[in-house]
């Protein structure tokens, strides 16, 4: 199921605030208790362990989004240039014009979707 861009942006932005604040909070920095500890009994920080993981990750979802928005984009651009040739044909009978369209993309190529 896709989700619409408002809900992709939104858990984007909880993600990048969840490893923000990670690295904001300063105890992740000490050694911690909770943390594995290395062979010759040196207690590791969070943050030493995360190795940026968290951002990186973060960071791979926005350039993902980003990339599939300007996707979006240009597929809703090309549709947009394609009616109005379309509509430049003066063709009003919808059948012919699906048939335009239909027969253009054959030419292009790009018939997958049809």
């Amino acid at each position: 199921m896709m989700m619409n861009s408002i809900e992709e942006r939104d858990n984007l932005i909880r993600l990048l605030q969840e490893a923000l604040k990670f690295y904001a909070n300063q105890e992740n920095y000490n050694g911690s208790k909770n943390a594995s500890v290395c062979c010759s009994g040196i207690s590791v920080s969070l943050v030493e362990i995360d190795e940026g993981t968290q951002a990186r990750f973060a960071l791979n979802k926005a350039k993902e989004l980003a990339e599939t928005n300007q996707k979006l984009q240009d597929d809703y651009d090309k549709l947009l240039l394609e009616a109005d040739e379309l509509e430049a044909t003066g063709e009003t009978n919808p059948m012919e014009l699906i048939r335009v369209f239909v027969e253009t993309h054959k030419e292009d190529g790009n018939n997958q979707n049809i």
